[in-house]
């Protein structure tokens, strides 16, 4: 659906039935989200801002959304519109006298989500969502995490990644949400706001213990996020309590124990298989304490790509490794015919001389 940029504080109101509890959606440290339904009938997602401890004016508030409105991604969320609107508001003071108070409201306007964010679908790996959705959903985080660090003339930093952030549209696609809030209050929203970057939990121990800020502050919650796509909320600190080795093991085997119940094939149950396992792998890594040892995401985003799963139950790594079977064996034999050919002619020309 389209909006106008600029779109009034009146406008949201009526959409959401004067910012009705009802309609209340989610929440957060930057403020609470309606759902909102046009006159059109379209649903849209209004984020109604609390920035009192952050002093933006008009100018730098459109500059910011302008930039951040030309993000376009499928595994982003859209920012549809935005509303920054100053009002004046009666004010008695207690002499008696009025005076005029200015008001700011500031609030957003993003696609919808049908189906909420990836907190309420959380679960271990006897329940809940198929092992092939969950894949596509973190297959969709990385796509959105390599387009904010890599494809961008700035990279952007997400500082918050947790399955609150991570939303769900109608066909289960994963849309990273809120990454923009941390640009609005500026590179450093410590400056600012009493919100420290990041939920613990999600934050690595560098910015813990140092405050250090990178790209691999969101490969660390990348992994947190992953363990419990995995294995549920219990998943991690799970896996900190037993051998990398040992936790793989653990979750491959309730995986499989799960899937053979449902693949229809032996191929693609061991293809399912070697997908969790991968994801098990790269989710580990990206958790370590060494953030110089944790992968970045174009190399996640590159694994992932090989292990997907084409319509013949095959990964690209079995498909290049069968190829690549196939070229040598190939080779070896064309080898060989030429050089019993050679023989052959040899022999031949060598008996009609006699």
């Amino acid at each position: 659906m389209e909006l106008e940029d600029d779109v009034s504080f009146q406008f949201l109101r009526e959409i959401t039935d004067g910012f009705s509890e009802e309609q209340i959606i989610g929440k957060g440290a930057f403020g609470v989200v309606y759902k909102g339904v046009t006159k059109n009938g379209d649903d849209v997602a209004v984020k109604k801002l609390n920035l009192r401890d952050v002093h933006l004016d008009y100018k730098q508030f459109q500059n910011e959304f302008f930039n951040l409105m030309k993000l376009k991604h499928e595994n982003i969320v859209e920012i549809l519109g935005y509303c920054y609107e100053i009002v004046e508001k009666p004010f008695i003071m207690p002499d008696g006298s009025k005076v005029s108070v200015e008001e700011t409201y500031t609030a957003l306007c993003l696609e919808y989500m049908h189906n909420r964010s990836l907190q309420q679908h959380l679960s271990d790996e006897f329940h809940g969502l198929e092992w092939n959705i969950r894949f596509q959903i973190i297959k969709g985080i990385c796509k959105g995490l390599k387009y904010m660090h890599k494809e961008l003339e700035k990279p952007i930093y997400h500082l918050d990644l947790k399955p609150d952030n991570i939303l769900l549209d109608k066909n289960m696609v994963p849309k990273i949400a809120d990454f923009g809030l941390s640009r609005i209050v500026g590179e450093e929203p410590t400056r600012t706001t009493k919100n420290p970057y990041g939920t613990p939990g999600y934050q690595p121990p560098e910015y813990i213990d140092r405050c250090e800020i990178s790209d691999k502050f969101d490969i660390f919650s990348l992994g947190v996020i992953m363990i419990r796509i995995l294995s549920g909320l219990n998943g991690y600190p799970r896996c900190l309590d037993i051998s990398s080795e040992e936790f793989i093991d653990q979750v491959q085997t309730n995986w499989r124990n799960r899937l053979q119940a449902t693949c229809i094939t032996d191929s693609l149950l061991e293809a399912y298989c070697h997908q969790v396992k991968t994801c098990a792998h790269i989710a580990l890594n990206s958790v370590v304490q060494d953030r110089e040892k944790r992968p970045d995401i174009v190399y996640i985003t590159k694994k992932l790509n090989e292990i997907e799963i084409d319509d013949f139950g095959q990964t690209s790594e079995a498909y290049y490794e069968q190829a690549t079977f196939f070229t040598m064996h190939d080779l070896v034999h064309d080898l060989a015919i030429s050089l019993i050919g050679d023989r052959v002619l040899d022999q031949s020309k060598q008996e009609s001389r006699e």
